[in-house]
């Protein structure tokens, strides 16, 4: 039983990390077009924002920084990412990844401005974000080890 135990938890730790390393390197590789796609999310927003002048402002004033929060958005999905697969302080990569996906998923997914068929498509994508966030909440509270450690149990020994 134990030796599933560690192949289950070791799936689970590629499973959840391996969407976050695979975007990371699609930006970097698509560095311009991700740059581009941020600028128009953050333009979006700017006029989304037309009821309040200040939230205008801001996503106004954040589109010159595009190129520093894509860098910064790509770091912590690779460090993140990397710290779940890897099981190394496990909990704080996917603290990192939660801290990544929050602001991305409201941002980008913001099916509630749409209408027809894309905001079904963007009410889908809100919600798998939801829940990958879900399985990193567990995974801070839990960890992803194999083995219970001082002070914690592994998260298949529950109960």
């Amino acid at each position: 039983m134990k030796v599933v135990q560690i192949c289950l938890i070791v799936l689970t730790r590629f499973i959840l990390s391996s969407v976050f390393l695979a975007s990371a390197v699609g930006k970097i590789f698509h560095w311009q077009e991700t740059e581009h796609d941020l600028i128009i999310v953050l333009s979006d927003w700017q006029n989304y924002a037309s009821f309040s002048e200040s939230f205008s402002n801001f996503f106004g004033a954040l589109t010159p920084w595009t190129s520093i929060l894509l860098l910064f958005g790509i770091l912590m999905e690779l460090g993140g990412g990397l710290l779940v697969l890897l099981g190394i302080r496990e909990k704080l990569g996917a603290g990192l990844l939660l801290l990544f996906m929050i602001p991305a998923t409201v941002l980008c997914h913001q099916f509630w401005f749409i209408d027809g068929s894309a905001r079904e498509i963007q009410t889908v994508m809100f919600l798998k974000n939801l829940a990958i966030m879900g399985g990193l909440i567990m995974v801070m509270i839990h960890g992803a080890q194999a083995s219970p450690r001082e002070g914690g149990m592994s998260p298949l020994s529950m109960g």
